[in-house]
């Protein structure tokens, strides 16, 4: 697909994941949406480019919180282009602690609530609240007319109001951060060890298997676990983890499953 917007399209992929940077991407229909901007601007115009988009299409970015692995990119990509960010009060606000701040247009930010709704284009963009150690951290579900989707990362735990938030998902970008025992017995100091293994910290493996087997239905038709520890995880091992905790509950079916690297455009979901 080259730049031009095409109708009834579907596509869904990270441009970066992991704690050096997060950008997710998601277009349907006429709507092209950021999630996070933890890239440099040459950076991400340069792995948008792979997939055939232009910066100035997209229609604005979503922020699920304010550490600078998923904000690094916004004083560059806000000068660039005059995109609107949408963000809780509380990402907003620890946004303004940071030295970074100084260089954002602060008009172009949307506060929104937790659990709350918004239209862009041709997407229905819901927020729903997340544990992690930020100030109002949230993960997004994003509903189109005929697509159901989400990016679900930066937690250390899930809960049933979550679970029930992510039901009747056709596609999800999901944490799969460490494996527990390469955590436990890795080289990481003890106290960032606890962090990350903490209700605020970062999904496991097996964690992330979990919740999917709670969200999963045969209308899941791929997950992208993303976000994975460089030093605590193996993407062969993230994968093989989750597809073998669905295979035990038969909840596989025709459902893709796929990592995304740390830099770099992923495998992308399209339908």
């Amino acid at each position: 697909m080259g730049d031009q917007k095409e109708s009834m399209s579907f596509r869904l992929c990270t441009l970066a994941s992991g704690s050096e940077g997060n950008v997710s991407f998601a277009e349907y229909r006429n709507t092209r949406v950021l999630i996070d901007a933890g890239l440099s601007y040459r950076a991400l115009c340069e792995f948008l480019s792979e997939i055939g988009v232009a910066p100035e299409s997209i229609d604005a970015v979503l922020l699920t919180h304010e550490h600078r692995d998923h904000t690094a990119g916004l004083p560059m990509l806000l000068k660039k282009l005059s995109l609107p960010v949408y963000t809780t009060p509380g990402t907003f606000e620890g946004l303004s602690e940071q030295k970074l701040f100084e260089r954002i247009p602060k008009a172009a930010f949307h506060l929104i609530a937790d659990r709350a709704s918004l239209v862009i284009g041709d997407l229905t963009i819901r927020t729903i609240p997340i544990q992690h150690d930020a100030r109002d951290p949230v993960a997004f579900r994003l509903d189109g007319e005929t697509v159901h989707f989400a990016v679900m990362t930066d937690l250390g735990n899930f809960n049933e109001d979550q679970t029930e938030s992510l039901k009747g998902l056709d596609a999800l970008i999901l944490e799969a951060n460490h494996n527990r025992n390469m955590l436990e017995t890795g080289p990481y100091p003890y106290p960032l060890k606890l962090r990350i293994d903490s209700d605020r910290g970062h999904l496991s493996n097996e964690a992330a298997a979990s919740l999917l087997r709670k969200i999963w239905h045969p209308g899941l038709k791929a997950v992208l676990l993303g976000h994975l520890s460089r030093t605590n995880n193996y993407p062969l091992l993230a994968q093989e983890t989750v597809r073998q905790m669905m295979e035990e509950t038969d909840q596989v079916g025709s459902m893709k499953i796929y990592v995304a690297p740390p830099r770099g455009l992923s495998d992308i979901i399209t339908f």
